[in-house]
Order: structure tokens, then sequence, then C-alpha cells
């Protein structure tokens, strides 16, 4: 029992070091705590203070929409201008005591999953790159449709706008903050998009 109490010790002590702000103990032993700690229990963050995002990401989309005429046929195919989901996403969220997990992390969590799926060539891979890309496209097809006044979405293009976090006063460090732009091609919309 007394050498089960001593290894939780060790155990605790090593991952307390290890996530603890920098101390003379966890200095001087450092290569050994490394050793114990990084197989198996690696983190990204700090006991105290998270990695903050390094930059603000939002997803914009843009749709190509054939709108109906006025004896009811087929109109004209309009292009619409960009509609920033994120920030959609964020005013659901805004002064709501209890946003929805979809609000919160659904659009970002797909285009996190969707862009890690892309190859060398910018294509979704596998099964799970093509079923992230649907996915993507029926979450923009569901925020852009009640904004294109009755007609119906054919084409959608989606892109994302990258825009790092200013360096704090102080630091001195340069961060160049325009915002860069990864823009997908226009995704055909079917039948089974619009549900």
């Amino acid at each position: 029992m007394a050498g089960v109490v001593a290894l939780a010790v060790v155990h605790l002590t090593m991952l307390f070091l290890n996530n603890a702000p920098s101390n003379a103990l966890s200095r001087q032993h450092a290569t050994l705590i490394n050793k114990y700690v990084a197989p198996e229990f690696t983190q990204e963050w700090q006991l105290f203070a998270p990695n903050p995002q390094s930059a603000n990401i939002h997803v914009q989309a843009r749709a190509k929409v054939l709108m109906p005429d006025r004896d009811g046929g087929a109109g004209a195919v309009v292009e619409t201008g960009w509609t920033d989901l994120t920030a959609l996403d964020e005013k659901g969220i805004l002064h709501n005591p209890f946003p929805s997990e979809a609000h919160q992390n659904e659009l970002r969590l797909a285009w996190t999953n969707y862009i890690y799926s892309l190859d060398d060539e910018g294509l979704p891979t596998g099964e799970f790159g093509s079923l992230t890309q649907r996915l993507l496209l029926r979450l923009a097809v569901d925020r852009l449709e009640p904004r294109v006044d009755g007609g119906t979405i054919r084409l959608v293009q989606l892109r994302s706008a990258v825009t790092p976090v200013a360096a704090p006063r102080g630091s001195g460090l340069e961060v160049d903050t325009r915002t860069a732009y990864l823009v997908q091609p226009w995704w055909t919309v079917e039948a089974e998009d619009l549900k």
C-alpha cells in the first residue's frame, strides 16, 4: 500500500511541476519531468493560462440563387454578396443565457475538420473529407436560405477570413493583422441539401 501511495505522490508531483508556472524546482528537473510527462500526459496549456487563439477565424459564404420570375417560371441567377456565417452564430449567442451548442461550435468545428481533411491540392480526402464538405454546404444553405427572397440556392462558395490578433502593448512583437482569405470553389447544392 505504501508503494502505491508513493507512486501516486510522484505521479501527481510530476504533473503539477509540468503544469505549474516555472519555478526553481521545475527548471532544475525539467529534463526528468519532460521525459515522464511527454509520452502520455502532454498538454498544450499551462495550469493557469491556456494558449489563447492567435487569430480570429470567420467562415463566410455566398450563393448563386435562381430567382423566380413574375410568371412563376425560372428567372435569373443572382449572385449574393459574402455573408459572415460566424457573425450570424455570434449574434445568436450574444445576450443568450443558454446558447445552443450549434451556435457555439458547429460551424467552427466543421470548418476546422474540413481544412484538416484537405490534401496538398486543396481537395478533401477520403469519406471524412467528403462528409465534412457536405456538412459545411448544408450549414451554409441553412443560414443563407432565409436571406435569398424566395429564390433557390444552386451554388455555394465558402471562404475563411483569418485576422491575426495584435500583439499586446509593450511586448515588442510585430504582428501583421491584415486579414487573409482561404477561398473554396463553388459547390453544387443538391435537392437533399435544401431539406
